[in-house]
């Protein structure tokens, strides 16, 4: 579902936002009237395919003669794929109460259906599907007037969809790449160790993974931004990213020094992580700095879509995903699962040290190394200063303190930040 996922947007979501944000009036319905129907026709087809190929396709994905279920799945994907543009076109115009009011819907309906379904009526894995197609089929529906009042089928236009193209279509083998970047390492080590330590993995790196959902929802207000900034604001995007950085690395911080107690909070006598996982808080900072690296990553985009380079875009993934590979076979046998985060992290530096070389040349940013030295110096202070210690509490408050008061006192905000800081409180 989430390979399908990436292919059946060949790239037109990142296009359509591109050229919707930064054209009005005509060209914009154009745009969005273009790329819309063309992800309803191939929607269609694949879904309809998916459909009449149902009794192979399940032998070939699913391992098992269950047809209904890759049914389910084709139109579960269908839905999502539609509905994924008015939540973009929402984000495009900066409306963000309605697009996480859909995000919350979706997320609370899915929840209680799947309660329903699954352990009040035992469906199992017909009921997760059940419920994910009742979901996105809903959400399809109730999002759809936002595209209706906003398309024309006359605005349809060849012209602008191969505009689009030109730019999104490398976004579908650097979505492939990301997905590799992501997956990859359980499948190695599912290989080269076995299924225990893939569990423990998994669990890790899911605690890892709440960085990624700070710089995902960055990210979904940080594109329309840019865009609609230009060129022009390159001091503007150097402050953001200095800024965007410090907040990352003092999470990164909070996560590496209390996540052993995050795992172990329970509600209502039912612990966040079960016991049998706690001991892979091991490699909960190693994910979450691979993924302070993606936010580097991502702050830099600017220069690929202002640009319209996103073949250097595929490139990049392409060699992080490339890393990825090559790292898992080298440190998985020596370091097992903590290879396998190394890995990733190295992977996402690589990708965010190849897009700034690459900026340097089409898109120079000055940015604040001064600044961005000193939050990379402290990280590494308190992240030494962590396995030196005995982590009492009352260390872990001390440690967590330290990184916004060094930062402040060693002159990390300029005397116009200062006031405007103190203005906020006033």
């Amino acid at each position: 579902m989430g390979f399908m996922g990436i292919v059946l947007h060949y790239g037109l979501d990142a296009a359509l936002m591109k050229k919707y944000v930064q054209t009005r009036d005509h060209e914009q319905t154009a745009f969005l009237s273009s790329a819309y129907i063309s992800l309803v026709v191939s929607s269609l087809i694949f879904g309809i395919l998916v459909t009449l190929s149902k009794n192979t396709l399940s032998l070939f994905v699913l391992g098992s003669a269950y047809p209904k279920l890759m049914v389910y799945i084709g139109w579960i994907i269908l839905c999502d794929v539609l509905w994924s543009v008015p939540q973009l076109i929402l984000r495009a115009e900066e409306k963000p109460a309605a697009f996480i009011s859909f995000s919350l819907l979706n997320v609370i309906a899915t929840m209680i259906l799947n309660l329903v379904f699954v352990l009040k009526l035992g469906l199992g894995i017909e009921g997760v599907l059940l419920s994910n197609l009742i979901v996105s089929g809903s959400l399809f529906f109730l999002t759809l007037p936002i595209i209706l009042r906003r398309i024309s089928l006359k605005s349809v236009s060849s012209v602008h969809w191969k505009q689009m193209m030109s730019f999104g279509l490398p976004f579908l083998p650097a979505g492939i790449f990301s997905m590799l970047i992501e997956i990859a390492d359980r499948y190695f080590l599912k290989w080269l160790t076995d299924m225990e330590t893939v569990g423990l993995y998994s669990a890790g790196y899911k605690m890892g993974v709440l960085m990624m959902l700070v710089v995902m929802g960055f990210n979904m207000g940080w594109q329309p931004f840019f865009l609609k900034q230009g060129k022009d604001q390159k001091i503007v995007f150097a402050r953001i990213s200095t800024y965007v950085l410090a907040i990352l690395g003092f999470l990164w911080i909070l996560l590496h020094l209390w996540v052993d107690d995050i795992v172990r909070l329970q509600f209502g006598g039912i612990s966040f992580y079960g016991p049998a996982f706690w001991s892979s808080t091991g490699i909960v900072s190693v994910i979450a700095l691979g993924y302070w690296f993606h936010g580097a990553y991502v702050l830099q985009m600017p220069g690929l879509f202002l640009q319209e380079k996103s073949k250097f875009l595929m490139m990049i993934r392409g060699i992080g995903a490339l890393t990825n590979i090559l790292l898992n076979l080298l440190l998985i046998p020596l370091y097992g699962a903590m290879g396998a985060a190394w890995a990733t992290c190295a992977s996402f530096a690589t990708m965010a040290i190849m897009i700034f070389i690459m900026n340097r040349r089409m898109f120079p940013i000055q940015y604040e190394w001064g600044r961005i030295i000193r939050i990379i110096a402290l990280m590494t202070i308190i992240y030494i200063l962590s396995n030196s210690l005995i982590l009492t509490n009352i260390n872990k408050l001390i440690l967590s303190a330290v990184f916004p008061i060094l930062l402040i006192l060693s002159g990390f905000m300029t005397k116009g930040e200062r006031q405007r800081f103190k203005n906020v409180f006033k």
